[in-house]
């Protein structure tokens, strides 16, 4: 059977790399006594995928996984059994049995939404942070973005559907962000926050935390 789920991460592991997170839920898998499917061949490993990866030291809300079973496991004695052995940090807030839907879950995301805290090297007036938030929503926003074919410069700005100032004083910033998230790529947030110190004239520190990824699940609810 195939376990679809979401799992949040939070501060405690949000330096662990995505390489590491997979190890991370294989391990604790096992230590849940799980029927896992195993890929064939020389070196086989459990058959474990996320839609996506998310960049390290950001934090979420709503990251997904699919992992091939064996034997039926309801999704709620699923859910218990895993995040009775998850470390802290790391939880899994909802569970389905995908049953015979194959689309892969990387082919269903359409966005994402992250809440982006901001704290400025020195006090910035709103009136010139409003100013670099609407010039970047205003054209294009070309960056040098590392490519196949070596650092090109890139107009990130189709790939960025909105961002909004949520809260603001003279030493920080709160911003809701929502970004083209599909299996061509996403919305590369280091490379906005770049454009955005440099249409400001100001550099910042940033703490990032994925809301939610929009996927569509209208095929698996058939």
């Amino acid at each position: 059977m195939r376990m679809i789920a979401a799992f949040s991460k939070f501060e405690p592991v949000k330096f662990v790399s995505h390489l590491d997170m997979q190890r991370l839920f294989q391990r604790a898998f096992r230590r849940a006594g799980l029927p896992l499917a195993y890929s064939k061949g020389f070196n086989p490993h459990p058959l474990l995928s996320f839609a996506t990866a998310i960049s390290v030291g950001f934090t979420s809300g709503g990251e997904y996984f699919d992992v091939m079973l064996t034997e039926p496991v309801s999704p709620e004695e699923f859910t218990e059994r895993v995040n009775a052995v998850l470390p802290e940090g790391v939880m899994i807030t909802s569970a389905v049995d995908a049953g015979e839907f194959k689309a892969s879950l990387t082919t269903l995301m359409q966005s994402a939404e992250y809440e982006a805290r901001l704290s400025f090297a020195e006090p910035v007036e709103r009136a010139a942070f409003e100013e670099a938030i609407s010039s970047l929503l205003g054209g294009e926003i070309v960056v040098d973005k590392k490519t196949k074919g070596g650092i090109k410069p890139v107009d990130i700005r189709p790939m960025l559907i909105s961002m909004e100032l949520a809260e603001f004083s003279g030493d920080t910033a709160k911003l809701a962000i929502k970004g083209a998230l599909t299996a061509e790529g996403g919305l590369p947030l280091e490379l906005l926050f770049g454009a955005l110190e440099a249409r400001l004239g100001a550099s910042f520190s940033r703490l990032v935390h994925r809301k939610k990824i929009e996927m569509d699940w209208s095929d698996l609810k058939k």
